[in-house]
């Protein structure tokens, strides 16, 4: 029998791997923990409620030590409850457990080549705080963040209409902006001295329910209600965004001011419109109907979810031959948003265009995303609400829980796009094919084997000059847990293979069964091709049989794993060592071979192997 008692080294381990989530929400209190603090490891599920779950990592959480031995006597409690009634509150459904995904610090781990910004994207009041139209917002208020990144003053600006704007919209619309609004409009309508605008592209970006809809709404009515006047020719905007929804609801918020006015409201889906009495429109157009306009104004909202080529070939063109066009996209980030975004962000980042005006908030390079003081600086303006609201949403996400507003299936991804707005610009290229395990996925199999177990598989294979892999497997409970480690030789592997009492026949990559280091070892030659190794890895996670211990070696070669279709069934193209992941198979197979017993695994559905 496996002790589930919460003691000894297990716990001085479990310790040092929830000290590298720190700071992070107490997991009672919601309040931060680091380091400095007196905290302890809790459990999501507690250990009276469910032993088994003592040692998976994923239902570990940080919590202060006085939240903790208060939240004792209500487990009593909950445990009772549920003894009588059958039911456990942190259970699924099935009465399984509920697993809670969480990655360890190998696997959250981006691989990413910073950007590096060009010059003068900085905050720098001094450098422009003696132009008129930019002077007022040299000092921020206490409620605001300045940009992350912001285009400097364009070099042929002489004024901006921005300021009448503002004064314009607040008045008609009875609102008043927040500072970086108003910062954004003004920096939007920069002008020369002929008076056509500066910017033809303005790139926006901040996050989740900072503003957005507010001021497109107020600049897209300013335009149409002087526009004509200033720029000489009828208005026409055309407005899309990720969904046609989400552009209405934007656009209904102005209809009874519109009505007001005596302009034309239509309202029939697919066909919102607002015609002034002049003939200047507003349209909300789906993405494959923004060809064939003559527009002023294109609106690209959401933009993180619109196709390429409904900028490029439908808006674009468009825009073409006006006075003073301009297309206005914005977005808050998304982990899967499409190339439209991010590759229009990034080239405004490295590089000056002239044309292109960048405003974006967000978390800045390297911040820790539970400090607030880093949840600040990516908010364009900032109440105690907000900063409650995040706080709510970051425990969430480091609980595992999934935000609907996210549209994310990886919890900390959404947080970190929604609420920080942190967009992915400078990952790597992915390798080509597809990845076999889902990061996720394999995070939340995580389990420590007990310090005292003794091993029931063990593997070792190498991978040419680069290394070698020792892989032991653990009866833990009713789960096998395989725990991997690299070697710089076969000795030193065979050591430590002696060293952790396992008394059988261990599996050896072709490359190493004639090696004399293995004269006085009972082994097993396997076969040297990877592609059979990563199926038997992606069935038996989906089998259900295999945990991990989160070690950082086997865990960055599983990630690495892709494959594409082949006429065998999958070819391995990822070109990363793989030493490890077919010690840990071959392991896991041994150990799975000597022990008797279905073994079970709680573990989410969503596996995907090639």
């Amino acid at each position: 029998m496996v002790s589930n008692n919460w003691s000894g080294r297990r716990v001085t381990r479990a310790r040092d791997i929830v000290r590298t989530w720190l700071p992070a929400p107490c997991g009672q209190c919601g309040e931060t923990v680091s380091d400095e603090d007196v905290w302890v490891v809790g459990h999501k599920v507690a250990r009276a409620i469910d032993p088994s779950l003592t040692w998976v990592v994923s239902n570990w959480q940080p919590e202060h030590d006085a939240c903790s031995r208060r939240s004792a006597q209500s487990v009593v409690i909950e445990k009772a409850k549920a003894e009588v009634t059958g039911f456990f509150p942190d259970r699924g459904e099935s009465g399984s457990p509920r697993t809670f995904p969480s990655l360890p610090p190998s696997a959250r781990r981006r691989q990413e080549v910073p950007l590096e910004p060009r010059e003068g994207l900085e905050w720098a009041p001094a450098a422009w705080e003696h132009l008129p139209w930019l002077a007022a917002f040299a000092t921020v208020p206490p409620d605001a963040s300045p940009p992350l990144h912001m285009s400097p003053p364009h070099p042929e600006a002489v004024d901006s209409y921005g300021a009448s704007a503002v004064e314009w919209i607040e008045r008609t619309q009875g609102i008043e902006f927040r500072w970086w609004q108003r910062l954004a409009i003004v920096r939007q309508l920069e002008h020369r001295d002929d008076g056509s605008l500066c910017w033809s592209t303005i790139l926006e970006s901040a996050p989740r329910r900072a503003g957005k809809s507010v001021r497109i709404r107020g600049v897209a009515l300013w335009r149409m209600a002087l526009g004509p006047t200033l720029f000489g020719e009828r208005q026409e905007i055309v407005h899309t965004g990720s969904d046609i929804a989400v552009c209405r609801k934007v656009q209904k918020a102005a209809w009874q001011w519109c009505w007001s006015q005596e302009w034309t409201v239509t309202k029939a889906n697919g066909k919102e419109a607002i015609e002034s009495t002049t003939g200047d429109v507003w349209y909300v157009r789906a993405q494959d109907a923004t060809y064939g306009w003559d527009t002023t104004l294109a609106l690209v909202d959401e933009a993180w979810d619109v196709k390429p080529d409904t900028v490029d070939e439908g808006l674009e063109p468009s825009l073409l031959e006006r006075q003073s066009p301009q297309l206005h996209m914005t977005s808050t980030a998304h982990r899967r948003a499409r190339s439209t975004m991010r590759t229009r962000l990034a080239d405004a980042i490295t590089r000056d265009d002239g044309e292109t005006l960048l405003l974006l908030w967000g978390i800045p390079a390297g911040a820790d995303i539970g400090d607030p003081d880093a949840w600040r600086a990516a908010s364009p303006y900032w109440t105690e609400s907000r900063r409650r609201m995040i706080a709510a949403k970051y425990q969430k996400a480091m609980a595992g829980e999934s935000d609907p507003e996210a549209d994310d299936p990886d919890p900390v991804a959404g947080f970190e796009a929604q609420y920080l707005n942190r967009w992915r610009l400078s990952e790597r290229r992915q390798a080509a094919g597809t990845e076999v395990i889902d990061a996720d996925v394999w995070g939340s199999l995580v389990v420590l084997p007990d310090d005292d177990a003794k091993p029931v598989g063990a593997a070792i294979e190498a991978w040419f000059d680069a290394g070698l892999s020792l892989a032991l497997a653990y009866r833990e409970g009713d789960r096998v847990v395989v725990v991997v480690v690299d070697y710089p030789d076969i000795h030193s592997a065979v050591t430590a293979l002696k060293a952790s009492g396992f008394r059988g026949r261990v599996a050896v990559g072709a490359s190493l069964k004639d090696d004399p280091a293995l004269a006085n070892v009972a082994r097993t030659p396997m076969g040297e091709r990877l592609t059979a190794s990563v199926v038997d890895l992606a069935r038996l996670v989906a089998e259900r049989g295999l945990h991990h211990d989160g070690g950082d070696h086997l865990t960055e070669q599983v990630i690495a794993l892709r494959t594409v279709p082949a006429p065998d069934g999958a070819r391995v193209v990822s070109k990363h060592r793989a030493d490890a992941v077919k010690a840990a198979v071959w392991a896991v197979e041994v150990a799975r071979k000597r022990t008797s017993g279905p073994v079970r695994i709680g573990l989410p559905t969503s596996v995907r192997a090639s």
